[in-house]
């Protein structure tokens, strides 16, 4: 197909160069092929994205040169030295919370325009929307991004448990079912569009790898859902063509090509546990007022605190009962990746990336 090859690449509209990477999927999806272009097509989004990013050091896009040349050398087959990724991007001295949620809305507004986003507010949504008539507040929480910590606070702000109750005897079971969700109440479009709202993000990787830690690694018993007989028999199956552990030895690297796959995807492969933070949030559509990162949690936690009323009541924000440590550096994870994987987890969840403002390595 000579639409598809990476010889003479001119388009029109970042549209034009979106319906490249599907031509060329379906053309080389399991193949080399599919991932030199589509980082080829990914360099010429970037491109179009930094062009439109404001040059006042927060403002920029966090994919340096270095780290644009690391990917043009994955696309080409080589195995480049790591750029410096363990130092973190630079912010400038007076940056904080408010500063930097300000920045993190303008790239989302950027990136849903560029990447022609355009996603409906469903019920999927709105069921990870919990409110505040109080405070006049929406919160929207995302799996493996403090949620479980955010839900015992929200719990106190709104009395669903008494004022003096430790937030860490809350038991998990409880937090997950007693608190009152968007899509259940009649009020629901009023409260969207006159309510303050915020969410807290996560890099890609990391947020994938403590969900594999979590759900997959280790045995998540306080779940009514068996993630291994659910989730990784079908893993086992579709990789190794048997589940004879009964899905309790999914590999990293699988579980990344599982849920990596183009297209859709399937109701395992869309847990929210993994399913991309812009399709469960959709701050392309819903104006949030502050997006927090959970790599800045205790300061822009006690910021949004603060920002509530709510301190008084909560105290510091809670630290996890569960904490599953991921860094997408940790060589004993990262390195059992090769280039189709990771390459592929990009392509997958590049509207994170770039929205959020998160570097690919």
């Amino acid at each position: 197909m000579k639409d598809c090859e990476p010889t003479n690449l001119q388009f029109e509209s970042v549209s034009g160069k979106l319906n490249f990477i599907t031509r060329c999927r379906m053309w080389g999806r399991n193949g080399r092929q599919f991932m030199i272009l589509s980082v080829m097509a990914t360099m010429l989004l970037l491109a179009t994205i930094i062009a439109k990013m404001p040059r006042d050091g927060a403002g920029t896009v966090s994919f340096t040169e270095e780290q644009i040349q690391y990917l043009q050398q994955y696309a080409q087959n080589e195995d480049p030295q790591p750029p410096h990724h363990h130092q973190p991007q630079p912010q400038p001295a007076q940056a904080g919370p408010k500063e930097r949620s300000e920045d993190l809305k303008q790239r989302v507004g950027e990136t849903c325009k560029a990447l022609n986003i355009s996603l409906p507010l469903t019920a999927f949504m709105m069921a990870h929307m919990h409110f505040d008539d109080a405070r006049k507040a929406i919160y929207c929480f995302v799996p493996k991004v403090a949620c479980t910590s955010w839900k015992r606070v929200w719990m106190k702000m709104t009395g669903v448990v008494p004022p003096d109750k430790d937030l860490a005897t809350i038991d998990r079971y409880s937090v997950h079912t007693r608190l009152p969700l968007l899509a259940g109440n009649k009020d629901k479009a009023e409260k969207l569009r006159t309510y303050k709202k915020f969410l807290f993000v996560r890099h890609p990787f990391d947020r994938a790898l403590s969900a594999y830690k979590d759900k997959l690694e280790h045995e998540d018993k306080a779940s009514a859902y068996d993630f291994h007989k659910e989730i990784g028999r079908r893993i086992e199956k579709k990789y190794r063509g048997s589940a004879i552990t009964d899905g309790h030895h999914v590999t990293f690297p699988d579980f990344i090509r599982f849920i990596s796959e183009p297209g859709f995807g399937t109701f395992e492969q869309r847990n929210e546990h993994w399913l991309s933070m812009h399709e469960i949030c959709n701050p392309c559509a819903v104006q949030y007022d502050f997006i927090g990162k959970y790599e800045t949690l205790k300061e822009d936690a006690d910021y949004v605190l603060g920002w509530l009323g709510a301190k008084d009541i909560i105290g510091p924000f809670p630290s996890s009962d569960r904490p599953f440590h991921a860094r997408r550096y940790d060589p004993k994870y990262f390195n059992q990746l090769g280039h189709k994987e990771k390459l592929a987890f990009f392509s997958k969840y590049m509207a994170d990336f770039l929205a959020f403002g998160y570097d690919f390595l």
